[in-house]
């Protein structure tokens, strides 16, 4: 009888502390900075309910590294429409913040469920693509993915929540391109934005932005009429940009003006935010000016700074250097998330973990951006670092997704 040899796996042996040490340090950095940005004499309310969050973030982490694949597939077609439940309860019982109606309070606690729908479409997407015979070419699976993306976009769009169902849209890029969708429609659905911003600018940036988006479609495999077709989609979606922004709410104008000419906002009201944001960044010259020590912190010049503009925090206190080292936690967040999805054997985890890398880096790319004024205010929050239970227990939850895929790797 041929005797089996069994090797007893450790926690290390199996737990991503690649991935894991990253998203800790910023979350340990994100309470410093709320502490610092919150507190006077004692620890403030919003440093005390973020702990609390990080300790639930952490066991919901545990939880779905550990839930089998079986039970998580079926269980995201139920979160999904938990999520879409969630989406208008809100609209009939939420409370209004900033004019938003994103927020359900539910036993003393604030619940945002636009954050709650994003881990469900993840989750949703991957049980899709998971069945045999599904392919993102077929008319079938893309009208199916835009359905269950659109519905969410719609009801976050009635709170408004611009920012929430814009992460939603970069959610759905993200799966159409790691799914094998045509890149030349991808490209287009990405350019957009800045055609639009382009447009509206007019006169020779109008022009130079339909020729360089012309030069780079031919770079595309694609026949002549699909890329005749697509350079025809970006001169109609330009030619009508001034008409679709003539039709928006004056605050909106607001916001777009600002970001087509950052230097016409005024300081004083549409402009506040940013202009502090940008003095507290560049005043923390190198290694910055120390814990609780920031100016522009301290004196609380940027109003809910702990929340969307935490970033100013460390960049203040800590300057160019704890700037950078911010930076480098999330490349390397960014870089090992695309590791783990491009090594997992399951088409499931291999979705879910992209996704995943899809809503950290849109969520980086613009808050920082909004911070240092190159990207629209859309109330997107930093994640691990910025104020917010739902938002830091639900991406920790993502962790414990990806961790899950890592452990099936060993």
């Amino acid at each position: 009888m041929e005797n089996k040899i069994s090797i007893e796996k450790k926690f290390a042996d199996y737990f991503d502390f690649k991935l894991f040490l990253p998203v800790i340090i910023l979350s340990l950095l994100g309470l410093l900075s709320i502490y610092s940005s919150t507190s006077e004499e004692t620890i403030s309310r919003e440093f005390t309910s973020q702990a609390f969050a990080l300790g639930l973030s952490l066991f919901a982490m545990f939880v779905f590294m550990y839930l089998p694949e079986r039970i998580l597939r079926p269980a995201s077609v139920w979160l999904y429409l938990l999520g879409l439940f969630l989406l208008i309860a809100v609209l009939l019982f939420g409370k209004e913040v900033y004019g938003t109606k994103g927020w359900l309070i539910i036993a003393g606690k604030s619940i945002q469920p636009s954050e709650i729908v994003k881990f469900s479409t993840i989750l949703l997407y991957g049980f899709i693509f998971s069945n045999i015979n599904v392919r993102i070419q077929h008319i079938r699976t893309f009208s199916l993915i835009i359905f269950i993306s659109i519905l969410p976009i719609v009801l976050i769009l009635f709170q408004p929540d611009v920012g929430s169902a814009s992460v939603l849209i970069a959610l759905l890029i993200g799966l159409l391109y790691w799914s094998g969708f045509n890149l030349l429609i991808i490209f287009l659905i990405v350019a957009s934005p800045i055609l639009l911003i382009l447009a509206l600018k007019g006169g020779l940036f109008f022009w130079i932005g339909l020729g360089v988006f012309g030069i780079f479609t031919f770079l595309f495999k694609n026949k002549l009429i699909t890329k005749l077709i697509i350079i025809a989609s970006a001169v109609g979606i330009m030619f009508l940009a001034p008409f679709v922004f003539n039709k928006l709410a004056p605050h909106q104008k607001v916001r777009i003006n600002n970001i087509i000419d950052p230097g016409s906002a005024d300081r004083l009201t549409s402009g506040y935010n940013v202009t502090q944001s940008v003095l507290a960044v560049g005043s923390g010259g190198l290694f910055g000016k120390g814990f609780k020590q920031g100016t522009q912190t301290q004196l609380r010049y940027i109003p809910m700074q702990w929340t969307d503009f935490i970033f100013s925090v460390p960049a203040e206190e800590y300057g160019f250097l704890g700037a950078s080292i911010v930076l480098i936690l999330y490349f390397l967040i960014v870089i090992r998330l695309l590791q783990i999805a491009a090594m997992t054997k399951s088409k499931f985890f291999s979705i879910i973990v992209f996704s995943t890398l899809s809503l950290f880096l849109y969520h980086i790319l613009i808050n920082i951006g909004m911070v240092l004024g190159i990207t629209p205010v859309m109330g997107i929050p930093l994640p691990f670092m910025s104020y917010g239970g739902t938002s830091m227990i639900i991406n920790y939850s993502l962790i414990g997704l990806v961790l899950n895929s890592y452990r099936k790797l060993k």
